[in-house]
């Protein structure tokens, strides 16, 4: 169980790096190897390393929902 809590820990780290750079556009799902992947999308269009890797696609479907929703919220925290 602690190692799922950590590698839940650091995608979300990685995710709230990739969104605070100012580069992040949207979440987007993929597959890779079978698995559904939720990668980061630049505003140049290119893609991030998978964020996320998940065997049910809602799964990823959700995770890229629910990044795509907090990547809209200002940074009000951080503004201070």
């Amino acid at each position: 169980m602690t190692l799922k809590l950590a590698e839940t820990q650091l995608w979300q780290q990685n995710l709230a790096s990739l969104i605070r750079s100012g580069l992040f556009l949207r979440a987007d799902t993929g597959e890779l190897h079978g698995l559904y992947t939720v990668v980061g999308i630049y505003r140049d269009e290119s893609c991030s390393a998978p964020v996320a890797k998940y065997a049910d696609l809602r799964r990823a479907l959700d995770a890229a929902h629910l990044i795509n929703q907090l990547a809209k919220v200002p940074a009000l925290v951080e503004s201070n």
